[in-house]
């Protein structure tokens, strides 16, 4: 043998050996993990990997337990209740390995999970610098389970994912509703705390159920059923997609185009002295959608004149947009001053951030000329207000808000849309077993869930029932706790889009209908009501803090027996008598209007076509009745049913809203 080659097969060897001898050693899950929190009074399973057939001993509090690795090198025990806080140390051995998780405390353990509105951290809340000085809870602990997709089981890798404490530097990026719901349950309670979030944005709840659940129910198995043949007809439908691509972006070369000369541009749109009196004035930062009422794909400019202070007059300058969906061309003082086009990888998520040399900021004026083209889906401004101003060195000049001019210079027909992925984090189930399933069996109390938006679609929402209600089982099941049914806590869609005075037939108004079914229908659920504390602009509200004290209340009432008053009204059910729609509503303790003296957002009909506003009193016995001067022989009544509806004034004692709902099921 050549001795050159000697070295190289050792090295081989000893690489191979040392990546069996790691696999087979002892490996617990992340979630198992210095500074856990433990739930308290119950069995709390331990689990990891090892060497098949090895044995392992944990030991915590005074109690061990022994057993025996399986074959494929899994193992469990369950620990006995503790109910003194700590802190212990709980030490796991094998033949070879010996590991301590230190600071480990008991105390109420909750899951938040679901979309972008759970997964949105505290630093982008609209009161993130006050919670973010005063956070320091020793006894608050924290785990982000890391976003993961995958059709196959999935091991939560030590170190991938740790429990830290509550202070102002771990709570950045964390679950703003979860930090929220926890510290209000640390602070009632007066208890250890750990709260797990594990979240991913713009994901269908059927991305968050397992698979078999979908596939034995009728009305589910449409899911299951899609994503084989999508996945059978991938090939195909990739080679079509490729070729419509390639034309659309022959046809429309041109179009897309982002030089600074431009069918607008030769209209002078760009210019200083350009008349916009015609143009429609608009708030930035918005969407197309937001600005026009509808959506559709092509080139819209926007313009805006700015009175600049002294000390900004005659200096070199910089412009910043936020991220623009999909390019622009940017002018001041018509001239060019940058632009972002096809060139840039995942334009629609770059800040824009132009110079604007003295030689050009030479007025007391500034005006700004932005050209957005959009390919595809929303287009337009998609940063928050405070990303869009002028700054010199430390100064900045806020320029979003309502002194703006809009106008459409086309409209096309948009990018062809790409197969939906059979890999990514939308597909069914990926996010069960990449998120979820890793940290079954860890012993939890409940649940919070933040989710629907992604499943307003017409195709969707009526089998959102069905579907949440069979995760919620799912989910059960396989925690199979001693607890079994323990508390899964909703939270309802929010008030979101154009503002409605009357009833619309919105999708949105469907799901919240679908998640209030579900919460009545399912036991040992709770139903956060937010119709209230809503962003029309935005689907992404700054206020978390409500919605984690909103969801905090059912579970001090429902779970910890607390004498507290969960939630706003509920509609329960109703009769028809005369000209007279009589409801009856749960939770009626301090029943009330919360502005003003009557009731208002309730709608009325005779042929469900026409609805019209009705005259709604509260009676003596906490009923409500509701009657109309032309409606003599009423079908239905229906309150707080659109996107975004507004005077909804019903509440109770808590001053939380009445859940929106129809009598016309």
């Amino acid at each position: 043998m050549n001795d050159r080659i000697k070295p190289v097969l050792v090295l081989l060897l000893l690489l191979t050996l040392s990546a069996t001898s790691f696999a087979q050693s002892l490996q617990l899950p992340a979630i198992i993990s210095d500074h856990m929190v433990l739930q308290r009074n119950t069995v709390c399973p331990i689990w990891g990997k090892a060497k098949p057939n090895d044995n392992i001993t944990v030991s915590i509090n005074k109690q061990t337990h022994k057993t025996k690795v399986d074959t494929k090198g899994n193992w469990i025990i369950k620990l006995s209740p503790i109910k003194s806080k700590g802190p212990f140390t709980l030490t796991v051995k094998s033949s070879n390995t010996n590991i301590s998780i230190k600071d480990v405390i008991t105390g109420e353990v909750w899951l938040g999970s679901g979309q972008s509105n759970m997964e949105w951290p505290i630093e982008r809340t609209d009161t993130n610098n006050a919670i973010l000085k005063k956070s320091n809870y020793p006894d608050y602990r924290i785990f982000l389970v890391p976003r993961k997709y995958t059709s196959g089981s999935h091991f939560l890798k030590p170190k991938s994912a740790r429990w830290q404490k509550v202070t102002p530097k771990s709570i950045t990026k964390f679950s703003a509703v979860a930090y929220y719901f926890g510290h209000d349950l640390h602070k009632n309670l007066k208890t250890p705390v750990g709260m797990i979030a594990s979240s991913w944005g713009g994901t269908p709840a059927q991305s968050w159920t397992p698979y078999n659940a979908m596939a034995s129910n009728t009305e589910l198995k449409q899911y299951t059923d899609e994503f084989e043949q999508r996945v059978k007809n991938a090939p195909q439908l990739k080679a079509e997609y490729d070729k419509n691509l390639k034309q659309w972006q022959k046809d429309n070369k041109k179009i897309l185009r982002t030089q600074p000369q431009n069918p607008g541009s030769k209209l002078n749109y760009h210019q200083i002295d350009f008349d916009d009196s015609s143009w429609k004035s608009c708030t930035v930062p918005a969407k197309f959608l937001h600005t026009y009422n509808r959506m559709f794909d092509g080139i819209v400019w926007y313009r805006t004149t700015i009175n600049l202070p002294k000390n900004l007059q005659k200096t070199n300058l910089t412009l910043s947009l936020g991220a623009l969906d999909d390019y622009d061309v940017t002018y001041v003082n018509g001239k060019h001053i940058g632009s972002h086009g096809s060139e840039t990888k995942s334009s629609y998520k770059v800040p824009r951030k132009y110079k604007i040399p003295a030689s050009i900021n030479n007025r007391k004026q500034l005006t700004i000329a932005v050209r957005i083209t959009d390919k595809h889906r929303y287009g337009g401004f998609k940063s928050d207000a405070k990303e869009i101003y002028l700054s010199s060195g430390k100064q900045k000049l806020s320029i979003a808000g309502n002194n703006w001019k809009t106008h459409i210079e086309s409209t096309f027909q948009g990018e062809p849309y790409k197969p939906a992925s059979t890999k990514g984090p939308r597909n069914v189930s990926v996010l069960y077993n990449g998120m979820i399933k890793p940290i079954i069996p860890y012993a939890i109390k409940g649940v919070i869930w933040y989710q629907g938006e992604a499943n307003t679609s017409t195709s969707n929402y009526p089998y959102y029932q069905t579907l949440l209600s069979t995760m919620i089982s799912a989910w059960r099941d396989e925690w199979d706790q001693p607890q079994h049914d323990f508390p899964f806590l909703i939270v309802q869609l929010t008030n979101y889009q154009s503002p409605s005075f009357s009833v619309t037939n919105h999708s949105w108004a469907y799901l919240r209908e679908q998640q209030l079914n579900t919460h009545q229908n399912v036991p040992n659920t709770g139903l956060a009501v937010i119709i209230d504390i809503g962003d029309a602009t935005n689907v992404h509200p700054k206020n978390k803090a409500d919605v984690g004290k909103r969801l905090s209340r059912w579970a001090l009432n429902q779970t910890y027996n607390k004498n507290i008053i969960p939630s706003g009204p509920m509609y329960q059910s109703h009769t028809i008598s005369g000209n007279t729609v009589n409801l009856t509503f749960d939770y009626t303790d301090g029943i009330k209007p919360l502005t003003g003296n009557k009731l208002t957002g309730f709608f009325i009909t005779d042929d469900h076509q026409k609805y019209l506003p009705a005259i709604a009193k509260i009676n003596s016995n906490n009923t409500i009745s509701v009657t109309h001067p032309q409606i003599q022989q009423p079908l239905a009544v229906r309150y707080g049913w659109a996107a975004n509806p507004q005077k909804l004034n019903l509440t109770n004692s808590t001053n939380i809203p009445a859940s929106p709902f129809r009598t016309d099921q």
